[in-house]
């Protein structure tokens, strides 16, 4: 029960940025913080954003699913379950505010990417980014883990804005959301490092036996 009463007021929270997003004052204000991040392109933060771009687009959301779904089968851990079911839980949330909210991307003349096609609110890339970054702790417990998935849910915020292909809050939104949706997921509270560890050791020996 505490789990959705803490993970509620950020599901408040995106259904709010997502209503507000909508008006054309924060749209407008949103396009010019977008623009200042715009002004910073040059080819090495490009070539960055795009192999973001790339990494955790829709066809590397399956791969992580199907990857963590088999992994989840074999080790049989309570952190494996929790990992798949985070990231299930945080790219599915956004995909289904995306089509809560129709919020249409910037003007595809200022896209990196070309016309996408599809909503804006909130980013699917930042949405999984967030999610795997969620897993990955839940997995291993370590707080270097934590410090890597900050950066790098850092880095994949400003891409999206930098390839003009999503609006600050969409990339906040997404952030939100994530937040939500592990907080209720993980209502066992954070993964002990000795007992990740301790499964870890017992699931080695087993794989080897398959080969």
């Amino acid at each position: 029960m505490i789990r959705f009463v803490v993970g509620l007021p950020l599901l408040v929270l995106v259904t709010v940025l997502g209503l507000v997003a909508e008006t054309p004052g924060w749209t407008a204000a949103d396009w010019a913080v977008g623009q200042v991040v715009h002004d910073a392109r040059n080819p090495f933060l490009t070539g960055v954003a795009m192999l973001l771009n790339l990494g955790f687009g829709t066809e590397a959301g399956v791969v992580f699913s199907l990857v963590m779904a088999v992994f989840a089968l074999v080790v049989r851990t309570p952190e494996a379950v929790r990992a798949l079911l985070v990231v299930l839980a945080g790219w599915g949330t956004g995909a289904l505010l995306k089509i809560v909210f129709d919020r249409p991307r910037p003007p595809a003349a200022f896209s990196m990417l070309g016309d996408m096609g599809d909503t804006s609110f909130p980013s699917g890339h930042v949405c999984l980014t967030a999610a795997v970054a969620v897993a990955a702790w839940v997995l291993t417990g370590r707080r270097w883990v934590v410090a890597v998935g900050a950066v790098l849910v850092v880095g994949q915020m400003l891409a999206r804005v930098y390839l003009g292909v999503h609006y600050p809050t969409d990339v906040l939104a997404a952030v939100v959301a994530v937040a939500a949706s592990s907080i209720i997921v993980l209502h066992g509270g954070p993964p002990h490092p000795r007992a990740s560890r301790r499964a870890a050791r017992e699931v080695i020996p087993s794989l080897g036996k398959m080969r």
